[in-house]
Protein backbone atom coordinates (compact mmCIF):
# COMPACT_ATOMS: atom_id res chain seq x y z
CA UNK A 1 0.00 0.00 0.00
CA UNK A 2 1.31 3.15 -0.76
CA UNK A 3 2.08 6.37 1.15
CA UNK A 4 -0.85 7.84 -0.52
CA UNK A 5 -3.27 5.39 0.03
CA UNK A 6 -2.58 5.05 3.49
CA UNK A 7 -3.36 8.84 3.55
CA UNK A 8 -6.82 8.70 2.26
CA UNK A 9 -7.74 5.36 4.04
CA UNK A 10 -7.33 7.94 7.77
CA UNK A 11 -8.69 11.25 5.54
CA UNK A 12 -11.68 8.84 5.53
CA UNK A 13 -11.39 7.20 9.09
CA UNK A 14 -10.73 10.36 10.55
CA UNK A 15 -14.50 11.96 9.78
CA UNK A 16 -15.57 9.31 11.97
CA UNK A 17 -17.10 10.95 15.17
CA UNK A 18 -15.40 11.04 18.76
CA UNK A 19 -16.51 12.47 21.83
CA UNK A 20 -16.24 16.14 22.11
CA UNK A 21 -14.52 15.66 18.91
CA UNK A 22 -11.08 14.59 20.40
CA UNK A 23 -9.78 12.09 17.58
CA UNK A 24 -7.98 9.89 20.12
CA UNK A 25 -6.93 7.40 17.21
CA UNK A 26 -3.99 7.21 15.73
CA UNK A 27 -2.58 4.68 12.65
CA UNK A 28 0.67 2.71 11.77
CA UNK A 29 0.56 0.70 8.72
CA UNK A 30 2.69 -2.44 9.19
CA UNK A 31 3.14 -5.28 7.28
CA UNK A 32 -0.65 -6.47 5.76
CA UNK A 33 -2.77 -4.84 8.19
CA UNK A 34 -2.79 -1.86 10.88
CA UNK A 35 -2.34 -1.09 14.18
CA UNK A 36 -4.83 1.49 16.33
CA UNK A 37 -3.24 3.58 18.82
CA UNK A 38 -4.97 5.55 21.35
CA UNK A 39 -3.23 8.91 21.90
CA UNK A 40 -3.60 8.84 25.85
CA UNK A 41 -3.40 12.80 25.96
CA UNK A 42 -6.91 12.95 24.43
CA UNK A 43 -8.67 10.93 27.64
CA UNK A 44 -11.40 12.68 29.33
CA UNK A 45 -10.42 12.05 33.31
CA UNK A 46 -13.85 14.45 34.11
CA UNK A 47 -16.39 13.44 31.99
CA UNK A 48 -15.01 9.39 30.60
CA UNK A 49 -13.37 8.19 33.76
CA UNK A 50 -13.52 4.63 32.91
CA UNK A 51 -12.20 5.39 29.58
CA UNK A 52 -16.03 3.90 28.13
CA UNK A 53 -15.97 6.86 25.29
CA UNK A 54 -12.64 6.65 24.50
CA UNK A 55 -13.53 3.41 23.78
CA UNK A 56 -16.48 4.24 21.67
CA UNK A 57 -14.24 6.58 19.82
CA UNK A 58 -11.92 4.22 18.73
CA UNK A 59 -14.61 1.73 17.80
CA UNK A 60 -15.91 4.42 15.22
CA UNK A 61 -12.79 4.76 13.89
CA UNK A 62 -12.03 1.42 13.03
CA UNK A 63 -15.11 1.39 11.47
CA UNK A 64 -14.27 4.46 9.54
CA UNK A 65 -11.28 2.82 8.27
CA UNK A 66 -13.30 -0.49 7.28
CA UNK A 67 -15.69 1.52 5.37
CA UNK A 68 -13.01 3.34 3.50
CA UNK A 69 -10.72 0.26 2.60
CA UNK A 70 -14.17 -1.20 1.11
CA UNK A 71 -13.56 1.32 -1.81
CA UNK A 72 -11.20 -1.00 -3.27
CA UNK A 73 -12.86 -4.30 -2.43
CA UNK A 74 -10.62 -4.96 0.69
CA UNK A 75 -11.97 -5.40 4.15
CA UNK A 76 -10.38 -4.63 7.94
CA UNK A 77 -9.83 -8.09 10.17
CA UNK A 78 -10.00 -7.42 13.72
CA UNK A 79 -7.24 -9.99 15.00
CA UNK A 80 -7.82 -8.22 18.75
CA UNK A 81 -5.57 -7.36 21.14
CA UNK A 82 -2.83 -9.64 20.72
CA UNK A 83 1.07 -9.43 19.64
CA UNK A 84 0.69 -5.37 20.30
CA UNK A 85 4.18 -3.16 20.39
CA UNK A 86 4.58 -1.91 24.01
CA UNK A 87 3.27 1.70 24.75
CA UNK A 88 5.39 4.62 23.03
CA UNK A 89 5.16 7.59 25.74
CA UNK A 90 1.21 8.88 25.46
CA UNK A 91 0.64 5.73 22.31
CA UNK A 92 -1.11 3.25 23.87
CA UNK A 93 -1.90 0.40 21.18
CA UNK A 94 -5.07 -0.89 20.89
CA UNK A 95 -5.65 -3.57 18.39
CA UNK A 96 -4.16 -4.64 15.60
CA UNK A 97 -6.24 -5.29 12.25
CA UNK A 98 -5.74 -7.39 8.98
CA UNK A 99 -6.06 -5.92 5.60
CA UNK A 100 -7.40 -8.68 3.07
CA UNK A 101 -9.55 -9.05 -0.38
CA UNK A 102 -13.43 -7.92 0.41
CA UNK A 103 -16.35 -8.20 -1.44
CA UNK A 104 -17.56 -4.66 -2.27
CA UNK A 105 -18.00 -1.14 -1.26
CA UNK A 106 -19.89 -0.46 1.88
CA UNK A 107 -23.35 0.61 1.21
CA UNK A 108 -23.16 3.25 4.09
CA UNK A 109 -19.71 4.37 2.27
CA UNK A 110 -21.55 6.95 0.34
CA UNK A 111 -23.28 8.74 3.82
CA UNK A 112 -19.72 9.65 5.57
CA UNK A 113 -19.07 12.70 3.54
CA UNK A 114 -22.30 13.45 4.55
CA UNK A 115 -22.52 13.23 8.25
CA UNK A 116 -22.48 15.77 10.70
CA UNK A 117 -23.88 17.16 14.43
CA UNK A 118 -26.51 19.55 13.85
CA UNK A 119 -26.82 21.43 17.34
CA UNK A 120 -28.91 24.04 16.30
CA UNK A 121 -32.35 23.62 16.07
CA UNK A 122 -34.22 21.68 13.42
CA UNK A 123 -36.11 22.89 10.57
CA UNK A 124 -39.82 21.68 10.49
CA UNK A 125 -40.41 18.31 8.89
CA UNK A 126 -42.56 16.94 5.98
CA UNK A 127 -43.70 13.74 6.06
CA UNK A 128 -41.88 12.31 3.99
CA UNK A 129 -38.79 13.61 6.85
CA UNK A 130 -41.09 12.26 8.97
CA UNK A 131 -41.50 8.44 7.72
CA UNK A 132 -37.24 8.50 7.70
CA UNK A 133 -37.03 9.57 11.03
CA UNK A 134 -39.56 6.67 11.90
CA UNK A 135 -37.83 3.98 9.22
CA UNK A 136 -34.28 4.73 11.32
CA UNK A 137 -35.66 1.70 13.94
CA UNK A 138 -33.82 -1.05 13.81
CA UNK A 139 -32.35 -3.55 16.16
CA UNK A 140 -29.99 -1.17 17.65
CA UNK A 141 -32.08 2.13 17.70
CA UNK A 142 -35.12 2.63 18.95
CA UNK A 143 -37.30 5.66 17.81
CA UNK A 144 -39.43 7.85 19.62
CA UNK A 145 -41.21 10.47 17.98
CA UNK A 146 -44.52 11.75 19.56
CA UNK A 147 -43.60 15.31 20.98
CA UNK A 148 -45.22 14.77 24.71
CA UNK A 149 -42.48 11.62 24.45
CA UNK A 150 -40.00 14.23 23.36
CA UNK A 151 -40.80 16.63 25.16
CA UNK A 152 -40.10 14.36 28.87
CA UNK A 153 -36.60 13.24 27.13
CA UNK A 154 -35.69 17.09 26.77
CA UNK A 155 -36.60 17.72 30.49
CA UNK A 156 -34.68 14.92 31.45
CA UNK A 157 -31.50 15.52 29.57
CA UNK A 158 -31.61 19.01 31.09
CA UNK A 159 -31.88 17.71 34.44
CA UNK A 160 -28.65 15.42 33.57
CA UNK A 161 -27.11 18.24 32.32
CA UNK A 162 -27.27 20.16 34.92
CA UNK A 163 -25.85 17.38 37.39
CA UNK A 164 -22.97 17.01 35.38
CA UNK A 165 -22.05 20.69 35.11
CA UNK A 166 -22.36 21.41 38.91
CA UNK A 167 -19.39 18.87 39.14
CA UNK A 168 -16.16 21.66 38.42
CA UNK A 169 -13.68 19.43 36.83
CA UNK A 170 -15.99 18.45 34.30
CA UNK A 171 -16.97 22.37 33.76
CA UNK A 172 -13.28 22.76 33.32
CA UNK A 173 -12.85 19.40 30.78
CA UNK A 174 -15.49 20.78 28.86
CA UNK A 175 -14.45 24.48 28.56
CA UNK A 176 -11.02 23.53 27.33
CA UNK A 177 -12.05 21.15 24.48
CA UNK A 178 -14.76 24.37 23.65
CA UNK A 179 -13.25 26.34 20.58
CA UNK A 180 -15.67 29.98 21.41
CA UNK A 181 -12.94 32.51 19.91
CA UNK A 182 -12.22 32.17 15.68
CA UNK A 183 -8.65 33.14 16.96
CA UNK A 184 -7.89 30.05 18.84
CA UNK A 185 -5.05 28.24 16.55
CA UNK A 186 -7.22 25.17 17.68
CA UNK A 187 -10.66 26.18 16.34
CA UNK A 188 -10.67 23.75 12.91
CA UNK A 189 -8.85 21.17 14.51
CA UNK A 190 -10.30 19.55 17.06
CA UNK A 191 -12.76 19.71 20.31
CA UNK A 192 -16.03 21.82 19.85
CA UNK A 193 -16.23 25.51 17.93
CA UNK A 194 -18.86 28.07 18.38
CA UNK A 195 -19.76 27.47 14.79
CA UNK A 196 -20.19 23.61 15.39
CA UNK A 197 -22.24 24.22 18.86
CA UNK A 198 -24.39 26.89 16.42
CA UNK A 199 -23.53 29.44 19.00
CA UNK A 200 -23.40 33.38 17.77
CA UNK A 201 -19.67 35.15 18.71
CA UNK A 202 -22.22 36.72 21.54
CA UNK A 203 -23.77 33.64 22.49
CA UNK A 204 -20.01 32.03 22.57
CA UNK A 205 -18.69 34.39 25.10
CA UNK A 206 -21.40 34.05 26.92
CA UNK A 207 -21.21 30.32 27.29
CA UNK A 208 -17.42 30.74 28.49
CA UNK A 209 -18.72 33.18 31.51
CA UNK A 210 -21.39 30.86 32.17
CA UNK A 211 -19.59 27.55 32.27
CA UNK A 212 -16.41 28.97 33.30
CA UNK A 213 -16.42 31.68 36.31
CA UNK A 214 -20.30 32.82 36.54
CA UNK A 215 -21.47 29.37 37.09
CA UNK A 216 -21.65 28.95 40.20
CA UNK A 217 -23.01 32.44 41.11
CA UNK A 218 -25.54 31.51 38.91
CA UNK A 219 -26.12 28.41 40.11
CA UNK A 220 -26.98 29.62 43.97
CA UNK A 221 -29.30 31.88 42.51
CA UNK A 222 -31.26 29.19 40.41
CA UNK A 223 -30.04 30.71 36.23
CA UNK A 224 -27.73 28.16 35.68
CA UNK A 225 -29.92 25.69 34.52
CA UNK A 226 -32.10 27.88 32.27
CA UNK A 227 -28.61 29.23 30.98
CA UNK A 228 -27.28 25.71 30.21
CA UNK A 229 -30.75 24.17 29.56
CA UNK A 230 -30.77 22.50 25.52
CA UNK A 231 -34.53 21.34 26.19
CA UNK A 232 -36.08 23.74 23.35
CA UNK A 233 -33.85 22.80 21.01
CA UNK A 234 -34.20 19.09 21.77
CA UNK A 235 -38.37 19.88 21.08
CA UNK A 236 -37.72 20.89 17.66
CA UNK A 237 -36.47 17.43 16.98
CA UNK A 238 -38.76 14.72 14.79
CA UNK A 239 -37.94 11.93 16.86
CA UNK A 240 -35.45 10.96 19.14
CA UNK A 241 -33.46 7.69 18.47
CA UNK A 242 -32.21 5.87 21.04
CA UNK A 243 -28.68 3.42 20.32
CA UNK A 244 -28.95 0.26 22.49
CA UNK A 245 -26.51 -2.70 22.77
CA UNK A 246 -26.33 -5.77 24.46
CA UNK A 247 -25.49 -5.69 27.99
CA UNK A 248 -21.65 -5.84 28.56
CA UNK A 249 -20.76 -5.80 25.04
CA UNK A 250 -17.07 -4.37 24.17
CA UNK A 251 -17.55 -0.40 24.14
CA UNK A 252 -15.09 -0.54 21.26
CA UNK A 253 -17.43 -2.56 19.17
CA UNK A 254 -20.49 -1.06 20.44
CA UNK A 255 -18.70 2.06 18.42
CA UNK A 256 -18.12 0.55 15.56
CA UNK A 257 -21.80 -0.35 15.26
CA UNK A 258 -22.19 3.50 16.92
CA UNK A 259 -20.46 4.91 13.85
CA UNK A 260 -22.95 3.09 11.09
CA UNK A 261 -26.20 4.01 13.15
CA UNK A 262 -25.18 7.61 12.65
CA UNK A 263 -24.48 6.69 9.01
CA UNK A 264 -28.15 5.59 8.67
CA UNK A 265 -29.19 8.68 9.77
CA UNK A 266 -27.77 10.53 7.27
CA UNK A 267 -28.47 8.07 4.56
CA UNK A 268 -31.93 9.23 5.83
CA UNK A 269 -31.72 12.79 4.95
CA UNK A 270 -31.83 14.02 8.43
CA UNK A 271 -28.96 15.12 10.65
CA UNK A 272 -28.64 14.12 14.19
CA UNK A 273 -26.82 15.45 17.31
CA UNK A 274 -25.88 13.32 20.59
CA UNK A 275 -27.25 13.97 23.90
CA UNK A 276 -24.25 11.99 25.74
CA UNK A 277 -26.34 13.20 29.50
CA UNK A 278 -29.16 11.02 28.53
CA UNK A 279 -27.15 7.57 28.62
CA UNK A 280 -24.31 8.45 30.99
CA UNK A 281 -26.85 9.68 33.67
CA UNK A 282 -28.11 6.61 35.10
CA UNK A 283 -31.53 8.49 36.33
CA UNK A 284 -32.09 10.03 32.51
CA UNK A 285 -31.04 6.43 31.45
CA UNK A 286 -33.51 4.67 33.57
CA UNK A 287 -36.49 7.10 32.08
CA UNK A 288 -36.10 5.87 28.69
CA UNK A 289 -35.65 2.27 29.56
CA UNK A 290 -39.00 1.29 28.61
CA UNK A 291 -38.49 2.13 24.98
CA UNK A 292 -35.46 -0.45 24.74
CA UNK A 293 -35.78 -4.24 24.06
CA UNK A 294 -34.67 -6.34 27.33
CA UNK A 295 -31.49 -7.18 27.39
CA UNK A 296 -29.77 -4.19 26.38
CA UNK A 297 -28.34 -0.90 27.53
CA UNK A 298 -28.83 2.70 26.35
CA UNK A 299 -25.40 3.68 25.00
CA UNK A 300 -26.11 6.76 23.80
CA UNK A 301 -28.94 8.76 22.16
CA UNK A 302 -29.47 11.90 19.40
CA UNK A 303 -31.86 13.98 18.31
CA UNK A 304 -32.60 13.73 14.93
CA UNK A 305 -34.54 15.61 12.25
CA UNK A 306 -34.09 18.11 8.99
CA UNK A 307 -30.94 20.51 8.82
CA UNK A 308 -31.89 23.72 8.02
CA UNK A 309 -30.01 25.44 4.44
CA UNK A 310 -27.05 26.49 4.89
CA UNK A 311 -26.45 25.40 8.61
CA UNK A 312 -23.37 23.10 8.28
CA UNK A 313 -20.34 24.03 8.95
CA UNK A 314 -16.59 22.47 8.19
CA UNK A 315 -15.43 19.68 10.29
CA UNK A 316 -12.29 20.51 12.87
CA UNK A 317 -10.12 17.70 11.87
CA UNK A 318 -6.49 17.28 13.32
CA UNK A 319 -4.06 17.06 10.06
CA UNK A 320 -3.97 13.22 8.66
CA UNK A 321 -0.24 13.14 8.60
CA UNK A 322 -0.21 13.54 12.60
CA UNK A 323 -3.13 10.86 12.74
CA UNK A 324 -0.42 8.23 11.16
CA UNK A 325 2.30 7.28 13.33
Amino acid sequence: MTPDEQYALVAEAALAPSVHNVQPARWRFAGDGVILFEDATRRLPAGDPTARDAATSLGAAAEGLAIALSRSRRRLVDRGATDLPAPEGDLLPQRRFGIEPGTGADPLGPYVADRRSHRGTFAAPNEAQRRAAAALAADDLAVVSAPDAIARIAVEVDRAGHRFFRDDAFRRELLSWMRLRRRDPRWAKDGLNADAMAMSRVEAVGAGLVMGPLFRPLDRVGLAAPLTAEAATIRSATAIALFHRPHGEARFDSGRAFYRAWLRIAAAGLGGAVMAALADDPAAAASVAAHLPAGRELVSAWRVGPVPAGAACPRARIAVDRLIV
